[in-house]
């Protein structure tokens, strides 16, 4: 009972703290994960626009480097003559195109860069014109109007405004790659602290769940194993006790056995008596003097079986208080086997609740409660027998009360014979009847002793059924003794 009110008030922690704690620190872990996952995509989408600002500074870089290297191939040309200077420039004006294409590309979701490209692209338009000006001026011979076109700083005026407008894109991709930077910084920040966040409350919640377990499980489940190592130790010795009041109830009732067939016996020689007062009153008609001797005889029978009668009544009652102790035994025994399969089921119970390593205790209490329901059947089959004693032992009672009242009639009546000899025709023959009913009565209750006999028989087999049984549930209780410690050991 203490056992299943201990688990009644940690109910809610055996069944409620593992679940709550391992779900909290499982959606714990969800939320870290999806922190996690929607930050790493920040991280990475920000990373491609780190990329993409520094492959647009590429690009820009690319423009005015072939912006620089044209005019240095074109006054290599004017300078030299030679076409060679033109090679290298010629595919500079191939490759431009595919740079500002690509660059237009990158930056198509910036409106103002793009109106900034618009612009570069016709700065240079006007460069690439004014370059190729100077190259057929040079090549057509025409070297003071090449010198004037020179000296006129067109091309250096052209050249100026495009470094400033390649500047400007450069300063707005740079300040674009600064945002981008800090932002990629903002991000790894916020997964570093949400890092670090997630695993201190993890780690908290591992040690509250770890506190609760200890305390709500752990502990309660050591008590627990105390307690039953305590009440199977408590078992045992009682088992024990009703082991040996067994085995000397067994020897009472083989005692009580020996004395009803002694009475068995006894009631046998009354019936011959009976037999010779008859045969002595038959006598007595034809021969007084013998007659005389006869009633003599009679009344000396008739006190034996007075005797007898009266220690058939004395063994009886002793017998009738044999049986109600055994009753007493018997519902013992199957009040301990109630107690007994009450234990059983609550640690089966609790097996169950304890899970996997709560198995091999399952087991072990469910056979105990068999045992302790064979114990309670054997116990019920006892109770029977003992009610059956009981209403033999009425009966024998009766009898021999009704047997002592006839003695104590023959007694008067052999005193009067005694007394009255001038009718000893009549009393003989009176004497006569009443010997053959006396007979007759003993011989019923010779009958009734055998019975007393059977059943004093089966109460000795039930006996030793008993103390089997009872030796069985002391070694099963021996074994669950056996678990609770290992179980305490465990914990």
């Amino acid at each position: 009972m203490q056992i299943s009110q201990e688990f009644q008030k940690n109910r809610w922690k055996l069944g409620l703290v593992i679940p709550i704690s391992l779900g909290a620190i499982a959606f714990l872990n969800l939320i870290m994960s999806l922190i996690f996952y929607f930050n790493s995509q920040a991280v990475v989408k920000t990373m491609n626009w780190v990329n993409h600002t520094n492959e647009v500074k590429v690009r820009i870089r690319s423009l005015e480097k072939f912006l620089v290297d044209a005019e240095t191939r074109q006054r290599g040309f004017i300078f030299s003559g030679e076409e060679e200077f033109l090679e290298s420039y010629l595919e500079g004006l191939q490759n431009q195109e595919s740079v500002k294409i690509e660059l237009k590309k990158m930056i198509s979701d910036n409106p103002e860069q793009l109106q900034r490209l618009a612009q570069i692209e016709l700065l240079i338009k006007d460069k690439v014109d004014e370059l190729a000006m100077t190259i057929n001026l040079k090549r057509s011979g025409k070297e003071q109007e090449l010198r004037n076109l020179v000296l006129s700083g067109k091309g250096k005026k052209i050249m100026d405004e495009l470094r400033v407008r390649i500047i400007e894109m450069y300063q707005v991709e740079n300040q674009l790659l600064e945002d981008r930077q800090k932002e990629l910084e903002q991000a790894e920040q916020f997964s570093r602290i949400a890092t670090l966040t997630g695993t201190i409350i993890i780690l908290g919640l591992i040690c509250i769940s770890i506190r609760f377990i200890q305390q709500g499980i752990i502990q309660p489940i050591e008590r627990i194993s105390l307690d039953i190592t305590t009440s199977s130790s408590q078992i045992a010795t009682t088992i024990e006790e009703q082991e040996r009041i067994t085995h000397q109830q067994a020897i009472s009732v083989n005692q009580t056995t020996a004395t009803v067939n002694q009475l068995a016996t006894s009631s046998r020689q009354m019936a011959t008596q009976a037999e010779t007062t008859s045969a002595s009153g038959n006598q007595v008609l034809s021969l007084t003097k013998e007659g005389y001797q006869a009633v003599e005889l009679s009344v000396q029978g008739i006190a034996t079986l007075k005797t007898n009668s009266e220690r058939i009544v004395q063994q009886t009652q002793e017998i009738e208080k044999q049986t109600v102790e055994i009753g007493t035994i018997s519902n013992l025994v199957s009040n301990i086997a109630m107690q007994t399969n009450l234990l059983a089921l609550n640690a089966a119970v609790e097996a169950v609740r304890a899970g996997e390593q709560g198995k091999g205790f399952g087991v072990v209490a469910s056979e105990i409660r068999k045992l302790a329901d064979q114990s309670k059947h054997s116990a019920y089959q006892i109770n029977v027998l003992v009610q059956e004693i009981n209403h033999s032992i009425n009966s024998t009672i009766k009898v021999t009360t009704e047997g002592t009242h006839t003695v104590n009639e023959i007694m008067q009546m052999a005193e009067t014979t005694v007394l009255t000899f001038d009718k000893v025709s009549s009393s003989v023959n009176n004497m006569v009847l009443n010997s053959q009913q006396i007979a007759m009565n003993i011989k019923q209750q010779d009958i009734a002793i055998q019975q007393i006999v059977e059943v004093i028989n089966t109460i000795n087999q039930g006996a030793g059924e008993t103390a089997a049984g009872i030796s069985q549930t002391k070694i099963s209780t021996q074994q669950l003794n056996q678990v609770a410690k290992i179980l305490t050991d465990l914990m």
